[in-house]
Formats: structure tokens, sequence, C-alpha cells
């Protein structure tokens, strides 16, 4: 399941890439800056429920948030794809302070909820380039709510 859900986002980025430029820069431009994030879940076995609250927020090295995104976005099913959803830029940080930095999966969910979701964020930058956050085969519930994964 979620090396289909890898190739769906590989021809997602391929099909953007054919409306821009040919290629992706390996690295930012000096000063590129946050423009735009998004976030994209493929759900293994469980579901999330309607009423489980989702919170996506990405942080620099520092622990300042510059994205940020939290709702209930109605019922996940199991071996579902969704997405993508757009994170609020709250701060428009460099390139560089983002590379090496984290994203925070959050699930509040009204009694009980297990979910095991595959994340993928995506988070683009005044000069085209990109930086990805790849969470996969999450485990979540009630007890153990939060996970952080790697932005590179």
């Amino acid at each position: 399941m979620y090396t289909t859900f890898r190739r769906t986002l590989a021809l997602l980025a391929l099909t953007m890439l054919s409306f821009g430029s040919a290629t992706l820069p390996a690295s930012a431009a000096p000063g590129a800056t946050l423009v735009g994030a998004s976030f994209s879940v493929h759900m293994d076995s469980d579901q999330k429920d309607r009423d489980t609250t989702v919170t996506v927020t990405v942080r620099d090295m520092w622990g300042g948030t510059a994205a940020r995104i939290s709702s209930t976005f109605g019922l996940w099913d199991q071996y579902s794809d969704q997405g993508p959803f757009q994170l609020a830029i709250l701060n428009h940080v460099p390139y560089e302070t983002l590379k090496g930095a984290q994203t925070t999966f959050r699930i509040d969910p009204h009694g009980h909820n297990h979910i095991e979701p595959n994340l993928f964020v995506d988070l683009v930058f005044s000069d085209g380039s990109h930086l990805t956050s790849e969470c996969p085969q999450l485990d979540l519930d009630q007890e153990s709510r939060q996970i952080a994964c790697g932005i590179s």
C-alpha cells in the first residue's frame, strides 16, 4: 500500500514539474523563504474517526512554528488517500532553518481511535525549491498521540 502511495506522489510531483521548470533545484537559492506547505496521508489498516482532530506542525531548527493546520478533516477510511491539505504559513522562514528540522503529526481523538497513517509533507520555497518530510507507518492512538519526523 505504501509503495503505491509513494508512486502516486512521485507521479504527482512529475506532473507538477511539467507545468514549471524541468527539474527541482538541489538546494535553495540564497534568501529563499517558505511560501507553501501541504500534507497528504495514506491510511493503512485502521480508519480515522470523523471527530478525531489532526494537527500537522512544521517547526524550524529552533522550535518556532513555520506552518500549521488543525482540523477533524472528516472520516478517513482504511486504505484511503487523503489530501493534499494546505497548511497556514505562519512564518516565512528561510530554507536553511527548515532543512533538518521537524514536522509533528498529532491526533486528539474523542474516546478511542487507533490510526496507522503514512504522512507526506511538501514544503515549497520562494525560489521553487522543495523540502519534504515523510513519516511511513505511523501508529497513533489516544495514549500515543504525537510523533515527530525529520525534514530533508
